[in-house]
């Protein structure tokens, strides 16, 4: 009788053949090690770790994590109101300098945050012909005089002090993240309330005690095991850990443009354990390591706590 099965079909295990304790050992291993690794450690063999791995899905990005660690879309009428004309102060002189009252004046009329004077203080600040440095040691010297001799005062007080383009740019930055964030969460209140991804960090955590010495850390270990044990939002893959902190970094950019916006414990927690992760899951290309290198030192992270263990888990 002739053989009718097709080359390569034997070979291909299916999931009935699996026992699954085979399964559930190659899935554990298959997080941190290569898939050769793997199939040399529990001598299977490489197609059929590469078989349970991809039907698995856990060689893939995660897509509950992605759908849920994200922000929400803007939405345009939150943030088109119109606003009234701003009117400029006034110039007062202030120094008894013709030359530093103009420039504090030109700082009132940007701090207004309004875009057409800001564009007419630019174009004043160009008619002043005194050096910048010139500026800042006058100024510096004028708040030496006022604060009677007060050197901090004076030094971090005169810092950038006429440079009007900086304070313009900084200005602008911060309403354009204001105007972005309003349109995203709808009201202030919107932004600084308490997220559904911060609330599921929170509750992740519920049980895990805060370290005596402080009350805004918790033991590492406790909360990578607490995050492991919410598997649904587990990063699968690197990709998907620079995908989180980006999320978590974006947040950050639109809360601070009110001054503020620092993380919760809870989420300092989260942000942790996914360095810790970036520090076991295998990298799936060349590229996908590269772009957690550009991430470290891009947010200049490469002395945070856990980038060793992420190198080695990278080069190894």
């Amino acid at each position: 009788m002739m053989d009718t099965l097709q080359p390569g079909v034997a070979n291909t295990p299916t999931r009935s053949s699996i026992p699954d304790r085979l399964r559930a050992q190659v899935l554990a291993l298959r997080r941190t090690q290569s898939a050769k690794a793997v199939s040399q450690a529990l001598g299977i063999s490489l197609g059929t770790v590469k078989a349970i791995s991809s039907r698995s899905g856990i060689t893939r990005d995660n897509p509950k994590l992605r759908e849920f660690f994200r922000l929400p879309d803007p939405v345009a009428s939150h943030c088109t109101a119109l606003q009234p004309p701003v009117a400029p102060p006034q110039p007062v002189a202030v120094t008894g300098d013709d030359d530093l009252d103009a420039v504090l004046w030109l700082r009132q009329v940007v701090q207004t945050g309004d875009a057409a004077l800001i564009d007419k203080a630019m174009r004043a600040a160009q008619r002043i012909k005194t050096p910048e440095n010139e500026l800042e040691k006058r100024y510096g010297d004028y708040l030496m005089r006022t604060s009677k001799g007060n050197v901090m005062q004076a030094v971090f007080g005169s810092i950038g002090f006429a440079n009007i383009k900086g304070l313009a740019s900084t200005t602008l930055d911060k309403q354009a993240r204001q105007r972005e964030a309003l349109a995203r969460f709808g009201s202030v209140d919107g932004v600084f309330a308490t997220l559904p991804q911060e609330q599921f960090c929170m509750d992740a955590l519920v049980l895990v005690p805060k370290q005596e010495e402080s009350i805004w850390q918790f033991d590492t270990a406790l909360t990578n095991a607490a995050f492991a044990a919410q598997a649904d939002m587990a990063p699968h893959t690197l990709d998907d850990c620079l995908y989180e902190l980006a999320f978590m970094d974006e947040l950050y950019r639109l809360r601070s443009a009110w001054g503020c916006g620092d993380n919760l414990p809870e989420v300092n927690a989260r942000e942790d354990y996914l360095f810790h992760c970036m520090g076991q899951l295998r990298p799936k290309s060349r590229q996908e390591a590269k772009a957690v290198l550009r991430y470290l030192a891009d947010h200049e992270r490469m002395d945070r706590t856990g980038v060793d263990a992420i190198l080695d888990n990278l080069i190894g």
